[in-house]
């Protein structure tokens, strides 16, 4: 049978992004196994629904997302129900307690507030239901956790920013955006480049700011970087709204963006516009699609009793590889996402 989605508007306002895609690149440590679940914990109920309360269904990686999901429930002859919680922290916590009243089997969220997530939880655990957290965050006793290998993001930025700045003479000065302070995402992100930079000795990181996520904060922190550091070579931003800010203060400092090597995060449809027209170098992609489908096979999977293979058990995390986007693969990496349905 078909998988047919419901959407479930729930009231409210907002917006975000983020996701992951089979380049190669691998999580640190080897999956561990969480041990299968008690016996009567889950039960899949006929017909098999999937709830999926998604933070913002106007944003592209969420809409990926939901697409992943419903291609995998599809194989699984499941219908998937989905409620849009428009960045609304309200909106979700009544939207997915509305889900677990529709009788779903396995409930999947990415929230729009991590810390209301515990009370969720306990409500679809008391029906039998598990709970996988798709992105941004998670708190309280979740089943599985999927999010982008973030630190291996960072690492595949630094190499290549290394590699476009290793012809270039004497030390090369660099700078870092951040996230929003609190973001865990962000401190992978950047954990992930600095550690690996550190490693070439001809580059030196002059200034890191917090662009706040967002075009305009990420505009204002490049700004003063190239007063303060006017021989900057290259940025790197922790997401591609960053990027683009820091694009646009290059450009109104009277510099052209393609003299710089700034490399983004996320692999949004800006970025890759970006990328095409020759003002962004590169972006980390992650790829919601493929956390969509293993979202739902981890669900059957504890469904049937089956135990899961974390990559960090301890907080029953699964990585999903990202991929560094650049001109040279562009048009494939464009063919591959046209090709995910």
């Amino acid at each position: 049978m078909r998988s047919t989605v419901l959407s479930v508007v729930a009231a409210s306002t907002l917006a975000v992004a983020l996701s992951a895609c089979s380049s190669g690149a691998t999580t640190s440590n080897p999956p561990a196994s969480g041990g299968a679940p008690a016996a009567g914990a889950f039960e899949k109920k006929e017909p098999l629904k999937i709830g999926y309360s998604a933070y913002d269904m106007a944003n592209p990686y969420f809409q990926g997302y939901a697409k992943g999901i419903q291609a995998e429930a599809a194989a699984a002859n499941a219908t998937v129900v989905i409620a849009d919680q428009k960045g609304s922290q309200q909106a979700q916590v009544s939207g997915s307690s509305d889900l677990i009243n529709q009788g779903i089997s396995a409930l999947i969220v990415s929230p729009v507030e991590p810390n209301a997530l515990p009370a969720t939880i306990t409500a679809a655990h008391a029906a039998k239901i598990p709970v996988i957290i798709g992105d941004v965050g998670a708190k309280g006793d979740y089943d599985l956790f999927i999010l982008s290998n973030n630190l291996k993001g960072g690492s595949l930025a630094a190499d290549f920013m290394a590699d476009k700045l290793k012809a270039k003479g004497g030390t090369q000065e660099i700078g870092i955006i951040t996230l929003h302070p609190g973001s865990n995402v962000g401190v992978d992100r950047v954990k992930g480049f600095k550690d690996e930079i550190a490693k070439s000795a001809n580059i030196k990181v002059v200034a890191e700011l917090n662009g706040n996520d967002a075009i305009k904060e990420a505009n204002d922190a490049t700004a003063n970087m190239l007063a303060a550091h006017p021989n900057i070579a290259g940025i790197y931003a922790a997401n591609d709204n960053e990027a683009q800010g820091a694009i646009a203060a290059i450009q109104g400092a009277g510099k052209k963006p393609s003299d710089f090597v700034i490399i983004g995060f996320d692999g949004s449809p800006g970025a890759i516009e970006a990328i095409a027209a020759g003002t962004q170098t590169a972006t980390v992609a992650q790829d919601p699609y493929a956390q969509g489908r293993l979202a739902v096979k981890s669900a059957l999977a504890l469904l049937n009793g089956q135990a899961l293979q974390f990559d960090d058990a301890a907080t029953k995390t699964i990585t999903v590889p990202v991929q560094l986007v650049d001109s040279s693969n562009l048009e494939k990496f464009k063919a591959d996402r046209a090709a995910q349905k």
